[in-house]
C-alpha cells in the first residue's frame, strides 16, 4: 500500500515536472508571438489536470480543503466532479493493492 502511495506521489511530481517544461516552451513562444490556440489549451490541460489530482489526493490523505487551497477566486472553484473522479481512481488503486496483500 505504502508503494502506490508512493506512485502516485511520483506521478504527480512528473505531471508538475512536464507543466514546467511546457510552460518553458509557451514563453519561448510568446516571446517569437508564435502562440497557438493549442499551446494554450495544452499548458491549461496540463496545470488543471494537477490541480484536481493534488486535491483528490490530499482529500484522501485526510486534508481539509480549506487547508489545499485557503484562497480560491470566485469563478475559480474546482471541478468537485473532476476531484471525485480522481479521489475515486486514487481509491480503487490503494483497493487492489490491499486485495493483493490480503
Amino acid at each position: 500500500m505504502y508503494s502506490i502511495k508512493k506512485q502516485i506521489k511520483e506521478e504527480l511530481k512528473e505531471l508538475a515536472k512536464n507543466i514546467r517544461i511546457q510552460k518553458r516552451i509557451f514563453k519561448s513562444k510568446q516571446r517569437e508571438e508564435s502562440v497557438t490556440w493549442s499551446d494554450l489549451r495544452d499548458k491549461y490541460r496540463l496545470e488543471t489536470d494537477y490541480r484536481h489530482r493534488h486535491i483528490a489526493r490530499c482529500l484522501l490523505r485526510g486534508t481539509p480543503y480549506y487547508k489545499i487551497e485557503s484562497k480560491v477566486r470566485e469563478g475559480n472553484e474546482p471541478d468537485q466532479k473532476l476531484i471525485q473522479k480522481f479521489k475515486e481512481e486514487y481509491q480503487s488503486r490503494l483497493e487492489e493493492v490491499s486485495n493483493e496483500a490480503s
